[in-house]
């Protein structure tokens, strides 16, 4: 049975600080305000408590504050902070339209509480002028930063951004060597803060020694530049190495790793392979991860990957994929794929008939747009859930652990950008 509403408040939890703070029991305010301001040790526990907007505004106040919030070492703890155990994870998605007549993307921005009332970054990326002229596209979300290009550009005139849609700060990446630029297959955004404040950008081109062969370049933040990293490798035939507009589920980040997906575009499928590959960042090495070992026919389909809160996710799909499924998990060590949860969404389509439907996999008209974990697995409210999009437009919220449901989202009426199935062109960037 599907339980409909909005989710209760939750009690707040505070962070303990990492030091603790001195007596500042003086005989005035001004002498504490003072001691405050002399012991940046102090300050810093403090600033790092605040709002991030409120932290930008902070800048302004003295240069002495504008060196410190600016700071490696501020900057990392803050990091540190955001990215505890403690801290939310996922708190919206970015929705993107694929209109194919549209110069600069739109992006609808929805909190996935309802009652969350964070406002929208951003409705296009416009943050600047594009040389080309046709407007930017998001490409990557990654722990807070977007990697972006150019929309509808060809890959050798492309330019490519690292976009923090907090702070509206954003870089332009230099161009990787002229005589390679027209064979780059796709650049992946890696950024985890609790490692380090710089970001690299993994390159995947054509080698130069054979078409056939794939060749590594990384950028980094921290040298500004490009290098050739490794050996020249084969892939599996049909790897994706890019996200676009158009499907966001071909490269994921996970276990400071990208994961490069066969073929998997919008449910798409396998062909015939049993791995698919993946780049470990730090080490610099290829690795083989295997898929799933049911599969149907010739194929094997997997109608949703995925990773959050450091976990990693493929759903399979059969004929009835739409009605039942399981959400896999795979192991922390590479060990293998296990089912974390047993999907029936009988009760959900109940609920929404318009699911009801049928689809040309024969099962309900849906699709699974990001799985979320949050919070412990016993606590209902905080369980994690699945975002999915049903005919209407509409965008729900459908919890795996108490089974309740929740409609996040409905598109107004009359958009003209639907597949055959009643559903939206779209793909979801997560946002933190």
């Amino acid at each position: 049975m599907i339980k409909m509403g909005t989710k209760r408040s939750r009690t707040s939890k505070t962070i303990s600080p990492v030091s603790r703070v001195p007596d500042l029991k003086l005989s005035s305010p001004i002498e504490s305000a003072a001691r405050v301001a002399s012991s940046e040790d102090l300050l810093i526990q403090i600033l790092l408590h605040v709002p991030v907007k409120t932290l930008l505004n902070f800048k302004s106040v003295s240069k002495q504050w504008l060196s410190l919030i600016n700071s490696p070492h501020f900057l990392r703890l803050c990091s540190l902070r955001l990215c505890s155990p403690l801290s939310p994870s996922v708190s919206s998605l970015f929705f993107a339209s694929s209109s194919s007549c549209r110069s600069n993307p739109d992006y609808q921005f929805i909190p996935l509480d309802i009652n969350d009332k964070c406002p929208t970054p951003f409705k296009t990326l416009d943050f600047t002028n594009d040389p080309l002229g046709s407007g930017i596209s998001a490409l990557q979300s990654c722990n807070g930063l977007l990697l972006c290009a150019s929309y509808r550009a060809r890959e050798f005139n492309r330019t490519y951004y690292v976009y923090n849609p907090t702070t509206k700060h954003f870089v332009i990446l230099p161009r990787i060597r002229h005589q390679y630029s027209k064979f780059v297959c796709g650049m992946s955004l890696a950024f985890d803060p609790r490692k380090s404040p710089y970001y690299k950008v993994v390159c995947v081109r054509r080698s130069e020694t054979s078409r056939q062969l794939f060749q590594i370049e990384i950028y980094s933040s921290e040298t500004l530049s490009w290098r050739v990293s490794g050996e020249s490798f084969n892939a599996p035939k049909h790897t994706e190495f890019q996200n676009s507009i158009y499907w966001n589920g071909s490269v994921h980040w996970w276990n400071g790793s990208f994961h490069w997906w066969n073929g998997f575009a919008n449910g798409g499928q396998q062909r015939n392979e049993t791995y698919t590959l993946y780049f470990k960042v730090d080490e610099e090495s290829i690795e083989q991860l295997p898929v799933s070992e049911k599969r149907y026919g010739d194929y094997y389909v997997a109608s949703y990957v995925g990773e959050s809160d450091g976990h990693f996710h493929l759903v399979e799909g059969n004929y009835d994929y739409n009605r039942s499924f399981n959400v896999h998990e795979m192991a922390i060590d590479y060990s293998g794929w296990f089912i974390k949860y047993k999907v029936d969404l009988s009760a959900l389509a109940n609920a929404f008939p318009e699911m009801m439907k049928k689809n040309r996999f024969f099962g309900y008209t849906v699709k699974i747009i990001s799985l979320v974990r949050r919070g412990k697995e016993e606590e209902e409210e905080d369980g994690s859930f699945l975002v999915l999009e049903i005919p209407g437009g509409k965008i729900i919220r459908y919890n795996l652990v108490d089974k309740s449901a929740m409609k996040l989202w409905e598109f107004a009426p009359g958009h003209k950008f639907y597949n055959d199935d009643c559903l939206r062109h779209v793909c979801a960037l997560p946002y933190i």
